[in-house]
């Protein structure tokens, strides 16, 4: 059971750092959610339906910060295309200056 709980308190974390923008404490949190899971699968004692609402909110967390992860890559795909035109523009106007 400890580990369902810990798992919880990390679950929170990670929302709270992908609410604040901290992709690197994601990262960290991310890792630590795995070896948690691994821990709450292994845990003798464990409660089954605690285990299994932890996994599926987490599961949903997940599903929430992957959409959030493509929405910001499209949108550095489209500063990075409009940086490279504005680069393109600037070697045809110094090209006539």
């Amino acid at each position: 059971m400890v580990a369902i709980d810990q798992l919880d308190q990390t679950h929170r974390a990670l929302i709270a750092a992908v609410q604040a923008g901290d992709w690197e404490q994601v990262g960290e949190l991310d890792v630590l959610c795995r070896e948690l899971v691994g821990q709450a699968m292994l845990e003798p004692e464990r409660d089954q339906a605690a285990l299994a609402e932890a996994l599926t909110s987490l599961s949903q967390t997940y599903s929430e910060v992957i959409a959030l992860c493509q929405a910001v890559q499209g949108q550095l795909a489209l500063e990075m295309q409009t940086l490279q035109r504005s680069k393109q523009s600037a070697k045809v106007y110094q090209m006539f200056t």
